[in-house]
């Protein structure tokens, strides 16, 4: 059975010094060591035939997965028309729940006056402002 590359360096390490008040240096270069080793043995693995081939079927997969995911990423893309019934659309229910705001604000504050006329000005210029954008 083989032995473990850094474990042997660690004992090579530790025949050659004693231990030191300064271990960090020591375990630098065991991690340095172990990553080399590392490297190696991935570069190895990855530069086999049976590997690309792995890879290969394991990005197809996930293309495929993704395939039903593509279509709805961006369904309005390219369709000006509906995207700008969608905002009509939107910029109604944005009046009217205006008018359903003020009409509870209205009825929960009865003995509150009516907005004035330049409230109910300023809030439809408003409205017309936010049409406009859209």
């Amino acid at each position: 059975m083989a032995t473990d590359p850094v474990v042997e360096y660690w004992v090579e390490i530790m025949k050659r010094s004693p231990v030191t008040p300064d271990m960090m240096v020591q375990w630098k270069r065991i991690l340095d060591h172990s990553l080399d080793a590392w490297s190696r043995a991935l570069s190895e693995v990855m530069a086999t035939e049976e590997f690309a081939q792995l890879l290969g079927a394991t990005i197809e997969q996930w293309i495929a997965a993704q395939a039903p995911f593509a279509g709805k990423a961006a369904p309005l893309a390219g369709q000006p028309d509906e995207l700008m019934a969608l905002a009509a659309q939107m910029s109604r229910l944005e009046e009217r729940l205006q008018q359903i705001e003020e009409r509870i604000a209205s009825t929960a504050e009865p003995s509150a006056s009516a907005p004035s006329a330049s409230d109910s000005d300023s809030a439809r210029t408003a409205r017309r402002r936010r049409r406009r954008a859209a």
